[in-house]
């Protein structure tokens, strides 16, 4: 199955060597405010996030009447569908990526109109191929999340996206858990999908504090979703576990960053600026006695010490047997004025 191996969202490229497209996951974490939507878009355009991402759902189409417990409590964390244009023309005031996942295809009829750059697909719509394919089929570039997945479920979804003729499909490795231990993250699932599918991979995060996306980043993530809060210790609600928020999301992207930069590139030589500590960090040939004008230099007479600004040390076997010009005291650095 073959994926794009980059693609642009609104013009931003993702996979291959551009910059972590890093989403500010708002959910529901707005519980049925508007007002509070609005400053969940502030906290993330403010950060330095490259999206904001929301969940848009009917509850009555998402959830059936059994399930009374999670209908009620989803039912008050929904906006309704015309809030959604209002939050996209926000998004675009504040010079931030809008999107978000629409969870039943009446949603999805109502975010189609809006134009979002991209569109997510939620681990819970796994083996449901019909839905997959109809969000593919859009055309528009394709967030996958896989919590719940074996690698054969994936690989299904895949084919149900790729059916559509859609390849831009960036798939996220997701744990569905709120919060992840760390030993049930298994990042390395991450790397696997990047050697199955050769495409756009990354990581959702279920995790408390930010350190383990900083380690997927670290790994080659192309994207990396956060949830983010700004009410914590919520009675019946689980998002704000795993939620960076005003106190943190700015360190989270900027440590974001700096990890990416400290990645580099796949060789190996010293940058200029580390070579400005060479001076004192290296070694030179230094006297180890006091030593007259016109001696025949031998091995006794050389050691290897700091700073690095005469011979280096593995020229000893080229300067025993030459000829000192001037007298050295002992523990001087010798330099090629001292030789005749």
């Amino acid at each position: 199955m073959i994926i794009s191996p980059t693609f642009d969202i609104a013009g931003r490229p993702v996979g291959g060597d551009a910059p972590c497209f890093i989403i500010a996951e708002a959910g529901v974490a707005h519980f049925g405010d508007f007002k509070k939507a609005l400053k969940l878009v502030d906290l993330a355009a403010e950060s330095g996030a490259d999206a904001v991402k929301f969940q848009i759902f009917s509850v009555d189409k998402l959830i059936a009447d059994e399930a009374a417990e999670w209908k009620n409590r989803l039912g008050s964390r929904s906006l309704p569908p015309e809030a959604f244009r209002d939050l996209r023309d926000y998004c675009r005031e504040r010079g931030i990526i809008f999107f978000a996942t629409a969870h039943d295809d009446e949603s999805l009829d109502h975010l189609e109109p809006l134009n979002v750059p991209v569109y997510k697909i939620g681990s819970g719509e796994l083996a449901n191929p019909k839905f997959i394919a109809r969000v593919a089929g859009l055309g528009k570039p394709v967030i996958y999340s896989t919590g719940l997945h074996t690698l054969a479920d994936v690989r299904r979804s895949v084919e149900a996206m790729t059916s559509t003729g859609n390849r831009d499909i960036a798939i996220l490795h997701c744990v569905t858990r709120y919060p992840t231990p760390a030993d049930d993250v298994n990042l390395r699932a991450m790397t696997l999908l990047q050697e199955e599918f050769q495409g756009v991979t990354g990581y959702s995060d279920h995790t408390a504090g930010f350190h383990i996306p900083l380690a997927a980043i670290a790994m080659g993530a192309n994207i990396v979703e956060k949830h983010i809060s700004l009410d914590f210790n919520v009675p019946n609600a689980q998002d704000w576990k795993v939620s960076c928020g005003p106190h943190d999301l700015a360190l989270f992207i900027q440590q974001a960053r700096e990890v990416e930069a400290s990645l580099g590139r796949r060789d190996k030589q010293p940058s200029s600026l580390e070579l400005q500590s060479a001076a004192w960090a290296r070694k030179s040939l230094v006297t180890t006695r006091d030593i007259p004008a016109g001696t025949i230099l031998t091995d006794e007479m050389l050691t290897a010490k700091r700073p690095g600004t005469g011979y280096p040390p593995e020229m000893l076997t080229e300067l025993v047997g030459k000829r000192t010009s001037v007298p050295l005291k002992a523990d001087t650095v010798v330099k090629k004025e001292h030789l005749s």
